[in-house]
């Protein structure tokens, strides 16, 4: 648009040159200069001005088509033009911006008076109706409700729902005072309901404050409440005068949470006792198994029959020292015998009891541990279990001539962990619960590997119950896994060298 308004000055001053006697007034200029600035600002308005100026010195002023000027007075006339343009250019700029400012104080303020109309409007309405409405609200929940006076010790308000619930109306209410109604909460919750009365004195606007109680009805029941309380008012000076609280009858949660735990309670009983009971004719299979080895037998078929009944009572065995594992775990009644011992004594005895599995699926053992000691406050059968158990699941779950990895390192002072293997992997949806109890169950329903799942839970308590954590990683099925495990080191023994045997075995 200053181009072509420029263009159009430009032929109008040229053409109306013989009128001015060859000094056309170079001024006119400006029609193009005001516009462009009060519409685009100054830097529009400064390029309207210089291009006015450069067209004006080409073409209006002699000698024609050159950037000389021949006059002094044609010199000034183009000087007057641009400052009288950039002038021009930069107080139409202020002004438009002022006005811009102006108008945007005046929009804001009109807001912000229609805001202050209507919030004074809702204010109004909502004290005049706030009685009404809460009152119709109280009455109609589905909650037992009630406005409690914290100075009087008395409820002020309850609703239908609240009769309903505790058989009590509000003059009952009125008439237990005091102890009396502190009576009415069980004995065994009474400590809690005055901690949480003395909290609700303390409370902040907004805050809502939750307790759980047992609570007699008028017709001598005890049911469980859980209640919500927040500041209802306060006194002048700010202190908490009443609050407003909801309580629901949360009676048949509780006793099927009750349920719940006393099935969970006869599951570990009963875990425990199973494991006992099959324990007990595993010796004298095993005794018998001995005695056969021992005097030798005559046919072939015997003897092959005697070594099945061998490896399968060591397999139940296996499974039943698992399952009473887990059955103290679970209980709270394993102890740890700990003492100072080397992570190279828990090594050698995981592989102990691992090797026969690796060596009878022909995989390649890789070995890795620092030669530095690495010092553990720790049982060491339990932590020689660990390794073996995360031996053995390599082992069974990688196909015969796989590989596994066993590292040992030191990190940040504590001893890592890691048993890595070629084997068929983890579903990624199986490795959040992989080691609760009984998921081995979910990775195959024809269960060709054997065991109940019980390994890696006891892999997880046994770690935890010596301050460490575990965890496993795959990329998925087919590609193997890795599983670390991360444990504290005494660090007043600690050495300092980094050197690292390796050895390997296949």
């Amino acid at each position: 648009m200053t181009i072509f308004g420029t263009s159009a000055v430009s032929l109008l001053l040229a053409f109306s040159g013989p009128v001015f006697e060859g000094s056309p007034p170079l001024l006119l200029f400006l029609v193009v200069v005001m516009p462009a600035a009060w519409l685009g600002g100054f830097v529009p308005g400064f390029f309207a001005t210089a291009l006015s100026t450069l067209v004006g010195l080409c073409l209006l002023v002699e000698p024609g088509y050159s950037l000389s000027v021949a006059e002094t007075a044609e010199k000034l006339r183009l000087l007057l033009l641009f400052s009288v343009g950039t002038l021009v250019s930069l107080v139409i700029d202020r002004l438009k911006k002022a006005e811009a400012r102006a108008m945007s104080a005046a929009i804001d303020r009109e807001k912000q008076l229609k805001t202050e109309i209507i919030e004074r409007w809702e204010t109004e309405q909502k004290l005049k109706d706030e009685e009404t409405f809460a009152r119709k609200v109280l009455m109609s929940s589905l909650n037992g409700l009630y406005i409690y006076d914290l100075r009087t010790g008395t409820d002020t308000f309850i609703n239908g729902q609240y009769t309903r619930l505790t058989g009590y109306t509000l003059d009952d209410l009125a008439a237990i005072r005091g102890n009396r109604f502190f009576a009415l909460f069980h004995p065994e919750d009474q400590a809690r309901v005055a901690a949480h009365l003395d909290n609700l004195a303390r409370m902040a606007d907004g805050e809502v404050l939750e307790i759980e109680y047992r609570f007699k009805t008028a017709d001598g029941r005890w049911i469980w409440c859980l209640s919500r309380d927040s500041v209802f008012s306060r006194d002048p000076d700010g202190t908490v005068r009443q609050c407003i609280g909801a309580f629901l009858d949360i009676t048949e949660r509780k006793q099927a949470e009750e349920a719940l735990r006393e099935s969970d309670r006869r599951k570990d009983e009963f875990l425990a006792m199973l494991g006992h009971e099959l324990r007990n004719p595993l010796a004298p299979i095993r005794n018998a198994v001995t005695v056969m080895k021992r005097i030798g037998l005559p046919h072939p078929k015997l003897a092959w029959a005697r070594d099945v009944i061998d490896r399968q009572v060591n397999q139940l065995a296996h499974l039943v020292d698992d399952l009473l594992d887990v059955s103290r775990i679970v209980q709270g009644k394993i102890t740890l015998h700990k003492a100072t011992v080397e992570m190279h004594k828990v090594i050698d005895l995981a592989l102990e009891t691992s090797r026969p599995l690796i060596e009878a699926r022909r995989h390649e053992l890789n070995l890795t541990v620092p030669e530095d000691p690495l010092p553990l406050n720790a049982d060491v059968i339990r932590l020689a279990q660990v390794v073996s158990n995360l031996l053995n699941n390599a082992a069974k779950y990688t196909p015969e001539g796989g590989k596994i990895w066993l590292t040992v390192a030191r990190k940040n002072g504590d001893a890592i962990v890691s048993v890595r293997d070629t084997g068929e992997g983890i579903p990624k949806n199986l490795l959040p619960k992989l080691f609760k109890l009984f998921t081995q169950a979910e990775r195959t329903l024809d269960r060709a590997q054997g065991g109940l799942g019980l390994g890696l839970t006891i892999v997880q308590k046994i770690v935890e119950l010596h301050g460490g954590w575990v965890e496993a990683k795959s990329d998925g099925p087919g590609k193997g896994s890795e599983f670390i495990v991360c444990l504290p080191v005494c660090q007043a023994l600690v050495g300092t060298a980094d050197g690292v045997k390796r050895q390997q075995s296949r």
